[in-house]
């Protein structure tokens, strides 16, 4: 490998993962994305280019890479049936699964209205609260600065309505 793929796993593999974490919520897949993210970049001529546009170019690929793998366990989820998931969960003194089960419920709300919303929405919100600048999300989702607050505007609107919905 070269010294600037070096440079850059060294630098950004953890920004890359964060991202993937907070979209899947899943440390080995998460890992998985953030790899194949690199194993991409290491073939590329993206290398060549300055930092904040490898930085750009990291995070879109790891979000379309985790957006692909959310829309593949959606499809497998959908291919299996419910009941046969289905397991006593509470035990006598409230320990056990079921609490694992509640403490894992409302993340899996917010992930449920995150994975209704559109793709552009969702990745904005996501690099937002993920602590990105304006500038960082234009760049990453190739669009004009000025665009990034309304659409944000949008996404967070949206997202409270699917979030009152999956909890409704």
């Amino acid at each position: 490998m070269s010294d600037r793929f070096e440079d850059v796993f060294r630098t950004r593999y953890g920004e890359v993962y964060g991202l993937a974490w907070r979209v899947l919520g899943d440390r080995g897949e998460a890992e998985d994305a953030a790899q194949d993210a690199f194993a991409k970049l290491a073939g590329s001529a993206v290398l060549d280019r300055p930092d904040g546009e490898v930085a750009a170019w990291l995070r879109r690929v790891t979000i379309n890479d985790c957006f692909n793998r959310v829309r593949g366990r959606r499809r497998a989820r959908e291919r299996v049936d419910r009941t046969a998931r289905l397991e006593p969960l509470a035990e006598a003194d409230g320990s056990g699964p079921l609490l694992a089960v509640l403490r894992s419920e409302e993340q899996a709300e917010v992930r449920a209205a995150l994975a209704g919303l559109p793709e552009r929405q969702r990745a904005t919100l996501l690099l937002r609260h993920s602590g990105y600048r304006y500038a960082e999300i234009a760049q990453t989702l190739d669009i004009a600065i000025g665009s990034v607050g309304v659409l944000l505007a949008r996404a967070e609107r949206a997202f409270r309505t699917a979030y009152e919905e999956t909890t409704a």
